[in-house]
């Protein structure tokens, strides 16, 4: 038997199950680093300063405080409440590159905790399987990616040194606070070029992911009706069901049969079976069908003697509009007033029920 292409796209319990079993998800790293990287540099851009004049002004204090200080253990102290200053100064900065990186990732894959990833798995340290992954297609083009990667960072960052020296040699004669300003701002540009670089990298590794990913879990033909199988039933058995229900419910149906007050047909292909007696607010269809069904609903009028009026038009019209266990509308009320008033003039036992 020949093996059939995977030509389908994936069933969403396929990428549940793909996603359970293996955690398999479409993602990239790339661009998780270029919007933390980039993000990092502009927090650093807008708040740095201040944070590092703080850190500056604690570090000098706590220098000045150790070197009076009476004793080791006075210094000590200092020096570590300082650490804890800074630490504190640093902390909004760490937790806000944290909060990117996780809000990025969740992003891409969707928040959803999948034990199974994290089970070891005894083929991740086979040699042989080891050595074909790392000889692989998979492996030469994440190597050719790199390699992009590099080329075009290194270029970004390349040109935009290049532009902020030439801009730092012509102010040869400022002063060294006007050279350490203009150099962290060449720093900061060229970061945020690079950042900007790495994020646009990182989008088009997704979108490769992505496509690596669907085509990943694609599936054939017989592996899409086997699920179908599996998660809806055989259709042969849910056929047969859906006949015996069909079959069960025209029982119920005949059975109810024997309650009616009198049936409206059409010679040959409909048969509506009513009930009305005293206290009802309108007469009420027990029963309805056509040809075989209509034969045997005239079938068990007939064992019950009950009445069968022949009305083509009127069955016609009960036939569509109403359904079995309801009230017949208002429209039809003059109709089948008149069909009962003749089977009362024809039977006094249903005269006697209904008046």
């Amino acid at each position: 038997m020949a093996k059939q292409e995977k030509t389908e796209k994936a069933t969403p319990k396929k990428r549940e199950d793909a996603r359970k079993k293996d955690g398999m998800v479409a993602k990239s790293q790339d661009l998780t680093t270029g919007v933390i990287f980039t993000f990092g540099f502009l927090v650093l851009r807008i708040w740095g300063p201040d944070v590092f004049k703080r850190c500056a002004l604690l570090l000098t204090g706590t220098i000045n405080i150790a070197g009076h200080a009476d004793g080791s253990a006075a210094a000590v102290a200092a020096v570590n409440s300082a650490i804890v200053s800074i630490m504190s100064l640093m902390a909004p900065f760490v937790l806000a590159l944290g909060a990117i990186g996780f809000l990025v990732n969740a992003l891409q894959v969707k928040l959803k905790f999948t034990p199974a990833s994290l089970k070891f798995k005894g083929d991740r340290i086979n040699v042989g399987k080891g050595l074909k992954r790392m000889l692989g297609p998979k492996t030469l083009v994440e190597l050719a990616k790199n390699v992009m990667k590099f080329l075009v960072v290194a270029s970004v960052a390349f040109f935009a040194i290049r532009q902020g020296y030439v801009e730092l040699h012509t102010m040869g004669g400022a002063g060294a606070a006007q050279l350490f300003v203009m150099y962290m701002q060449l720093v900061f540009g060229m970061a945020l070029k690079v950042g900007v670089a790495l994020m646009f990298i990182g989008a088009l590794d997704y979108g490769y992911q992505r496509w690596e990913f669907e085509k990943s879990i694609r599936m054939t033909k017989q592996e899409v009706k086997e699920e179908f199988k599996q998660t809806e039933g055989d259709p042969n058995l849910r056929a047969a069901i859906k006949s015996r229900m069909r079959q069960l419910s025209r029982q119920r149906m005949l059975s109810d049969v024997e309650k009616a007050t009198f049936v409206v047909a059409n010679p040959t292909h409909l048969a509506i079976a009513l009930e009305y007696s005293r206290g009802m607010r309108a007469p009420k269809v027990l029963a309805k069908g056509m040809n075989f069904v209509a034969e045997r609903i005239k079938e068990e009028a007939e064992k019950h003697n009950i009445p069968i009026v022949e009305d083509k038009p009127l069955a016609q019209t009960m036939y569509k509009m109403v359904e079995v266990g309801q009230e017949i509308p208002p429209d039809l009320y003059k109709a089948v007033a008149e069909v009962l008033a003749y089977v009362m003039s024809m039977d006094r036992s249903v005269a006697s029920k209904v008046a």
